[in-house]
């Protein structure tokens, strides 16, 4: 009966994601909601036979398609009509409701039962299936015309800037608030060294990787200065250098930069011996705008490849495919590093300090590693949003966006890479669809069902301007995150050790 429960749960969840974005939705959104449900029901059952387990698991499946095709009809039967809409053509309807019903159902069934293999074997089918849902999504996006796939890769922008933030944060248990800092830096590297503003064409598969050298040196810079800081004063020092770098970029508009040893250290050297020298100074940059300020940098020259030609705007794809491929290096190196003695030496400092210096670790070098590595990933993130976007502006990256991609560790799982994963997808495809969606879905349906039926325009106007959803953005962003904590402040997928820590108190009660 619990697992029925979660079939009506998701059905009903997945269905009125159909009333915000309709169409073709219903498929994407029924195979999602069967990898979600089926790997929450495999979790839960006892590993037996996967046919087994497939059969017990088929009513709840059936029970979410069921939910889900009723509600995504009903939603292009009635919906469509009260927010002024003209209803899909049936068969598209027939159609998207039988694929959306079969991926929820085959998914919800082959997730479940692939617990039924030994571990190894669950993991390996696991991250085939995992692979090729994420190869099949852009282009199934691409014929059912949603144009999700644009949004997604801010999503996973964010996903990296947490991945790299959770070394910082999840390993070595140094508390950043200035992470987007290192962000910025990867982006205005790659903005100065490929835009034609500056007269500079260098490739971006060049750039790209001094954009993370350039983000590692200054995670190093930061560190030196904060190893004798803990906790909340360590914190401050790093919220103070995400709001100085920004500020730093917007005024880096009339730079001169001059040789010193040719301009002061050999003149003074010669001038204290009484003598005068007629050696020119040798000027590198002389009243250069590097960053234009508020303006930003514009455009910003884009990654090639042979077979691809010039990554465009309007293409998507390949810019979906090469994050992924970034996501993927640094998931290995984020493991490799992890497993590492460096990696076990970040987590004792996090443990404890003293206990693991007396235990031959030294702090410094760790910290400084841990600083170092986490920028480093956010300097690849900073150079693929430079190039997406094609331009830079300071406001990117103000004090939200560290906030934001601190969330994305703490709420997907602290110390977890699986958690960080999910969590930054969950809230950025929150915060990049569904608000969106959102807004226009309610929008629509006021203005041809609730507001005529309002006769004070003073009062209709209050309505329309406050009925916003992405006005309370942040609202909502931290509500969310209240009832997080209280609920499970662990993570959606949090590491087994953190999750011990913070339940200790019930498994003590229990015993």
């Amino acid at each position: 009966m619990k697992n029925i429960r979660s079939g009506i749960t998701f059905g009903i969840v997945g269905g009125l994601l159909t009333f915000l974005f309709g169409g073709w939705s219903v498929v994407i959104i029924g195979c999602l909601m069967g990898v979600g449900l089926g790997m929450g029901l495999g979790a839960k059952l006892e590993r037996k036979d996967p046919v087994q387990i497939a059969i017990s698991v088929l009513p709840t499946a059936l029970v979410s398609g069921a939910i889900l095709v009723l509600l995504s009809i009903y939603q292009n039967s009635f919906v469509q009509e009260a927010i002024g809409k003209h209803p899909v053509e049936s068969t598209i309807v027939l159609y998207g409701s039988l694929l959306g019903f079969l991926g929820a159902v085959l998914f919800t069934t082959l997730l479940a039962a692939l617990h039924g293999l030994p571990e190894k074997r669950e993991q390996q089918w696991k991250m085939a299936l995992l692979a090729l849902l994420i190869v099949a999504f852009p282009f199934v996006d691409k014929l059912t015309s949603l144009r999700w796939t644009a949004q997604i890769i801010f999503a996973l922008i964010f996903v990296i800037l947490g991945l790299g933030l959770n070394i910082v944060v999840g390993y070595a248990g140094l508390l950043d608030l200035g992470y987007a800092a290192f962000f910025a830096i990867g982006a205005y590297t790659t903005g100065i060294l490929s835009s034609p503003q500056h007269g500079i064409y260098m490739n971006f598969w060049l750039v790209i990787w001094i954009a993370a050298g350039m983000a590692a040196i200054w995670g190093f810079m930061l560190g030196a200065p904060t190893l004798p800081l803990r906790g909340d004063y360590l914190a401050i020092v790093t919220l103070g250098f995400g709001e100085i770098v920004p500020v730093l970029f917007k005024n880096l508009i009339d730079v001169t930069i001059k040789e010193p040893f040719t301009c002061w250290i050999l003149p003074g050297i010669i001038n204290l011996f009484g003598a005068k020298t007629t050696m020119a100074c040798i000027t590198l940059l002389e009243h250069e705008d590097l960053t234009a300020g508020e303006k930003g940098i514009s455009p910003i020259g884009r990654p090639y490849l042979p077979f691809i030609g010039e990554f465009k705007s309007s293409d998507p794809i390949p810019w979906y495919f090469l994050i992924i491929c970034i996501i993927i290096l640094s998931v290995f190196i984020i493991r490799r590093l992890r497993d590492s003695r460096l990696g076990r030496s970040w987590m004792a400092i996090r443990e404890d300090e003293l206990a693991a210096a007396q235990m031959g670790i030294d702090p410094v070098k760790t910290k400084l590693a841990a600083f170092a590595m986490g920028a480093t990933f956010s300097g690849f993130a900073g150079a693929f949003y430079a190039a997406y976007i094609a331009g830079i502006f300071p406001s990117v990256f103000d004090f939200s966006a560290s906030i934001i991609i601190l969330c994305v560790v703490i709420l997907g799982g602290i110390g977890n890479i699986n958690g960080v994963i999910v969590g930054g997808l969950v809230i950025m495809t929150a915060d990049r669809l569904f608000l969106p969606a959102l807004k226009d879905f309610l929008a629509s349906l006021l203005t041809h069902t609730v507001l005529p039926s309002i006769s004070n325009p003073v009062v209709q106007l209050a309505v329309k301007d406050n009925a916003n959803p992405i006005l309370y953005r942040f609202l909502l962003f931290g509500l969310t995150l209240v009832i997080m904590m209280a609920v499970r402040p662990e993570g959606l997928i949090p590491n087994e050790q953190v999750r011990a820590e913070l339940h200790s108190a019930e498994e003590e009660t229990k015993e």
